[in-house]
């Protein structure tokens, strides 16, 4: 596994003469996968690059130090991920993004013009994943999505609602911020909330779905809950796992009849975004589809 770096002295004794210096800031960040994927796009492309992980701690303005140390060390593009998407949006210029904008995070970074310049790729990625996978556009689908108002949920809400979904449940535990969410993305689609709790509304969204999305966390750890119950699921529809491996609610969607995948696809392109973001011209994603393989 590659090394977790903070960013401090063993960031800074690395004075290789790299044209291109990234990384992927999280809490945790052991398991990102982007390093491998990202350091195969850069050698594809010829680019002499670094790409690591970088662990900022969570309390205080640790994430904003982060940032400035980063860049002064002469990192030129990051990615962001759990938990501070919205930090980074707070902390970046995302005004050239409208999904970026609207959902108020961002998941991608580069230094230009003396300042952070941020965007949202995992919308476009998720978009870009379901396209390849169901052969239709999000435009096309009635979409329920579970844990809407989490940091990658909340993307994917407004990703949906951009698109012009045919119609999209928002599933969320009890809070403010689904009825918030609802009333700024009915604008753009036809848009419902249910709160966890109210089963009888959320088994009849996903009984009427094409396409279900768990963006929730539930999956990530062995032992972890289904974020519903397999048996609301009906055969022939589509289940997207953002979680980028195979988890139990994969494995109880295909046992019902069901299509499921999980977020690979979503990672590589949400990736591969990033890449055209920082450096103008998308990457090889088949070098970096054996990269993640690998």
């Amino acid at each position: 596994m590659q090394q977790v770096y903070t960013a401090d002295a063993a960031l800074a004794a690395d004075t290789a003469p790299y044209a291109a210096r990234l990384a992927v800031v999280g809490n945790p960040i052991a398991h990102s996968r982007s390093p491998q994927m990202q350091l195969a796009a850069l050698r594809a492309a010829g680019i002499p690059g670094t790409y690591v992980r970088v662990l900022a701690e969570r309390e205080g303005d640790a994430f904003e130090r982060t940032l400035s140390s980063l860049q002064r060390m002469g990192f030129c593009g990051l990615n962001v991920t759990v938990p501070f998407k919205r930090r980074a949006f707070a902390a970046a210029d995302c005004s050239g993004d409208p999904l970026a904008s609207l959902c108020g995070s961002c998941n991608t970074l580069a230094w230009r013009n003396g300042c952070w310049v941020g965007w949202n790729t995992d919308g476009p990625g998720f978009a870009r994943a379901i396209s390849e996978w169901c052969g239709q556009e999000l435009s096309e689908l009635r979409i329920v999505l579970l844990g809407a108002c989490g940091g990658a949920g909340s993307a994917l809400a407004c990703q949906c609602a951009l698109a012009g979904c045919k119609h999209l449940t928002l599933v969320n535990r009890p809070k403010p911020a689904l009825q918030e969410l609802e009333q700024k993305l009915s604008p753009y689609a036809a848009v419902q909330a249910v709160a966890v709790g109210e089963d009888d509304a959320r088994r009849a969204a996903v009984q009427q779905a094409d396409l279900v999305v768990n963006a929730t966390s539930l999956g990530l750890n062995e032992g972890d809950e289904l974020p519903l119950p397999a048996d609301w699921l009906t055969p022939r529809q589509w289940v997207y796992d953002i979680v980028p491996h195979p988890t139990p609610f994969q494995a109880a969607a295909r046992e019902r009849g069901c299509q499921a995948a999980d977020g690979s696809a979503m990672l590589l392109w949400q990736g591969a975004y990033a890449f055209e973001k920082w450096f103008g011209s998308l990457p090889d994603t088949a070098a970096m589809q054996r990269a993640l393989e690998a």
